[in-house]
This record gives C-alpha cells, structure tokens and sequence, in this order.
C-alpha cells in the first residue's frame, strides 16, 4: 500500500503539473498560474478534465495515508 500511495501522489502531481504547462504554452497567462486557486484560467475542457483526474489522485493518495495509518 506503501508504493500505491506514493505512485498516486506522484501521478496526481505530474498529471497537474503538466495540465498547467500545457494551459501556459497554449495561452502564454503566467498571472492566471500564479494564482491557480482564483478562477481566472481558462482552461480548455481537456485541461479541464485532466487537471480534476490529477486532483483526484492527490485525493487518492491522501485517502491511502490515512488508511495506511489505521492499519
């Protein structure tokens, strides 16, 4: 479960981590990544999704230390 939760987490952040690179290249909006957490990116709906499948595997790998952690 160790490697699971590593894997996850390291998925989740390379698949975000190049959401926003691909945002960046396609608009060039440094500001808007500065502050990601305000809703001033555009992203396309690919970006869209794949930005959610990355969160989602942070959430995962969170979920698994918890786990791991009550085990």
């Amino acid at each position: 479960m160790f490697y699971a939760e590593k894997i996850a987490l390291i998925s989740g952040l390379m698949v975000v981590l190049i959401t926003y690179a691909r945002y960046w290249q396609r608009t060039g909006d440094t500001r808007g990544l500065l502050v990601f957490w305000r809703r001033e990116m555009a992203l396309s709906v690919s970006e869209f999704k794949w930005q959610r499948a990355g969160i989602t595997l942070l959430l995962v790998a969170v979920a698994l230390r918890f786990v791991q952690a009550l085990i």
